[in-house]
């Protein structure tokens, strides 16, 4: 018998790419099936929008998809490219 720890779980997530938005997050705990037939009803939902991101994740926990998938959890706002682009014009220094 395995513990928690070894456990898998399972969560869909559907992200709106044009209003940089998580528009939901399903979780089934460790129930595959379940998840799978949430995932293709999704897929078949947007299927025809391209701008909606239809994602199934395995992992210990939703705080580890939120680290290893963090785009979905936090959209790129105007301030994180000012800075991205002020660090890119920055010169280099010896």
């Amino acid at each position: 018998m395995t513990d928690d720890t070894d456990s898998i779980y399972q969560f869909l997530l559907i992200y709106d790419r044009t209003a940089g938005i998580l528009a939901e997050v399903k979780e089934f705990g460790t129930n595959i099936e379940k998840a799978t037939i949430e995932y293709r009803a999704a897929e078949l939902c947007y299927h025809d929008n391209p701008e909606m991101d239809v994602v199934l994740i395995g992992s210990d926990s939703l705080d580890t998809v939120k680290k290893t998938h963090s785009t979905y959890f936090h959209p790129v706002t105007s301030e994180d490219i000012e800075r991205i682009m002020k660090s890119i014009h920055q010169p280099v220094t010896s």
